[in-house]
């Protein structure tokens, strides 16, 4: 046979056995299970295109659910509700009438609900309560947007989303009830935030701010008096600031003794007492409610929260104590988680507001709080859970972020 004939002649076809197929199967579903691996860590990955393309896409959903929900909102919530009943109790109490009534305990909605901010507002307001009713509630409802809109900002929200956030339920319940929650909060946001481009700012307590640092936490608890949390924190670095928060307060309601006397002090204990009644329907969903059990304990863990709070998350984890010591929670009350929603990944904190607190159920809403506790927990071993600030970003998310300095809010 030549040597041209031996070069044309095929090669023998080499058989694939079961073993050969399965190696090609496996390789092949390795490959794949690397390129899953790899979209994976790309869309987790807070520094990268894909993870930013995620979190601004469940942004847009977000917020348009939010917008198309806002017509419910007006039609379940009375406008301007929550300005209507102090000024109907100013009203009766100018006129002789009772502020306190025990029968408002029996009413379930609309501007006769129980009034339970102190006497000494009561002189303030009589004045306003005898103004045109439709011009005083237009000023407020305006007042609160404006309001909700600085603190917005002041919590480094970009503009483009400043319009979704205030129709997130929260907000949007609390502007158009025009509840006093828009005004402590956005208090309770300046008192622990600076402002600053993009990222949450925290604020350090210095000596020569203790004045203004010292009403802010009054501001946010004068009207509702279970919410005076901040102060205790504020006391921890500048008891003086503490100190000329509480002085105000008391300040205040000695000048309104000659106009209020000390009896209606009485009267509004008594229906501080029967508003924190589990039983009294119009409480909201606070979670002793929930469960059923006195809200003391509960108040006590708020108080525990906030005496172990650190410096670099000061202002989610009081916003978090806050709602839990608060025994009449309510859509607007969970404004004060907004600061951990805004500390924990974007990603993570979108969702939550959304699938969790952008419904109105209880349970759903202490779920988001449940979430969010255990997210600024882990965040503090594992640093990818938590909102990388500009230094972290460039770093990489394994670093995690410097505490500040010691003479920060809380501990160092």
């Amino acid at each position: 046979m030549t040597r041209e004939s031996l070069e044309s002649k095929p090669e023998p076809a080499v058989a694939i056995g079961p073993r050969a197929g399965r190696s090609r199967v496996v390789q092949l579903l390795a490959r794949k299970l690397a390129l899953g691996r790899a979209i994976l860590a790309r869309l987790f990955d807070q520094r990268d295109t894909v993870n930013r393309r995620l979190t601004i896409g469940l942004g847009v959903i977000a917020g348009a659910g939010c917008l198309l929900g806002l017509p419910d909102q007006l039609n379940a919530f009375p406008l301007g509700n929550d300005i209507e009943l102090p000024l109907r109790a100013a009203s009766h109490w100018a006129n002789g009438g009772q502020a306190y009534p025990a029968s408002a305990m029996l009413v379930q909605r609309g501007p006769d609900l129980p009034y339970l901010y102190p006497p000494f507002l009561l002189p303030l307001m009589a004045p306003i309560a005898a103004l045109p009713r439709d011009l005083v509630t237009s000023l407020w409802l305006i007042l609160c947007l404006a309001c909700a809109v600085w603190t917005c900002r002041r919590l480094s929200v970009p503009w483009p989303a400043v319009p979704f956030l205030l129709a997130w339920p929260p907000f949007a319940e609390g502007l158009i009830v025009g509840n006093v929650q828009i005004f402590s909060f956005a208090a309770f946001v300046a008192l622990f935030y600076e402002p600053g481009p993009a990222i949450l700012r925290p604020r350090m307590f210095l000596p020569a701010r203790d004045a203004v640092n010292g009403l802010l936490a009054a501001v946010v608890g004068v009207f509702k008096i279970t919410q005076v949390l901040p102060g205790l924190y504020l006391a921890r670095s500048r008891l003086r600031a503490a100190v000329i928060g509480v002085a105000a307060v008391v300040a205040m309601a000695i000048a309104m003794l000659p106009l209020t006397g000390i009896a209606i002090y009485g009267d509004w204990l008594a229906q501080l007492q029967r508003a924190a009644d589990p039983n009294w329907i119009v409480g909201g969903v606070a979670l002793a409610r929930l469960i059923g059990i006195p809200a003391i304990p509960l108040m006590a863990l708020g108080i525990a929260i906030t005496m172990a709070a650190r410096a670099r998350d000061g202002g989610a984890w009081i916003g978090i104590a806050l709602i839990i010591a608060t025994p009449s929670v309510h859509g607007y009350t969970f404004l004060f988680l907004l600061p951990g929603l805004l500390t924990i990944r974007r990603d993570y904190g979108i969702v939550l507001a959304t699938l969790f607190l952008g419904v109105y159920h209880g349970v759903a809403w202490w779920l988001a709080w449940a979430i969010v506790v255990y997210l600024l927990f882990a965040s503090s071993r594992w640093s990818w859970m938590r909102r990388p600030n500009d230094v972290g970003a460039a770093r990489g998310s394994a670093e995690p972020e410097p505490e500040p300095a010691p003479a920060s809010v809380g501990l160092p």
